[in-house]
């Protein structure tokens, strides 16, 4: 946590000393609800005219521990994220750094996850030691609004924000239950499970490989292409 708070305070203090120099309107922000997805996430919105602003977010991974359910078991993994989103701001009301805007961006994004995946085959417990990668570039368009707070305390909000992603994705799932290989029935069976659970990504979740290694207990899933995204949610920052 020391370093995410170290980076913290350097871009506080660079973007005072930015806005100072060029005299030019700096907010500073802090989205909180990324904190669901194991990251924090920082940045800063530099509005060199009137109606126009660039924008640079990016998230630090921090760790997050959320339940699952997989197989009709209740599971924990742990994520962790980094991403970078860079854009530029157009306002359409006649005030800056307020009201409602329009932003194309550029996004990457790395995800991960692990932990262990409570499941069963042909009747026993199966406890399947996971590991998630996902990577991902894209670019976006968010449609937001921002409100100022006695002109110092901006409320950002972004309402829709639809994505195109060139990614890939991967997942790994080793059986750590027992030593005994799997029989031919436990490989089926624990290709099917990972198959139903993979199918309920949306638009992408039948176009997934799926590999089964019978002798090492292990399923792993690939897939690299397309992924639709959506962003929204919510910041909060302060005008320098």
């Amino acid at each position: 946590m020391k370093k995410p708070l170290l980076f913290v305070a350097t871009i506080l203090s660079f973007a005072c000393s930015f806005a100072q120099r060029y005299n030019r309107d700096l907010i500073v922000k802090w989205a909180p609800g990324s904190l669901a997805s194991g990251k924090l996430t920082l940045g800063g919105e530099y509005n060199f005219k009137k109606k126009n602003s660039l924008e640079l977010i990016i998230g630090l991974p921090t760790g997050k521990s959320r339940s699952f359910n997989f197989d009709d078991n209740s599971s924990e993994l742990t994520m962790k994220a980094f991403s970078v989103l860079a854009g530029y701001r157009y306002y359409l009301g006649k005030k800056p750094v307020s009201g409602i805007y329009i932003e194309p961006y550029l996004k990457y994004l790395h995800h991960q996850a692990s932990g262990i995946l409570i499941g069963n085959l042909d009747g026993e417990t199966a406890r399947f030691d996971t590991h998630t990668d996902y990577k991902g570039f894209g670019i976006g368009g968010q449609l937001g609004v921002q409100f100022l707070i006695i002109k110092k305390i901006s409320l950002d909000f972004f309402i829709l924000g639809p994505e195109a992603n060139t990614s890939t994705f991967s997942i790994g799932a080793t059986d750590v239950a027992s030593s005994i290989p799997w029989t031919t029935l436990d490989a089926e069976e624990a290709e099917q499970d990972i198959k139903d659970a993979v199918s309920k990504i949306p638009l992408v979740g039948n176009k997934i490989e799926i590999l089964v290694d019978q002798n090492t207990k292990t399923v792993t899933t690939r897939y690299q292409g397309f992924v639709p995204g959506l962003r929204f949610g919510a910041s909060i920052g302060i005008r320098l």
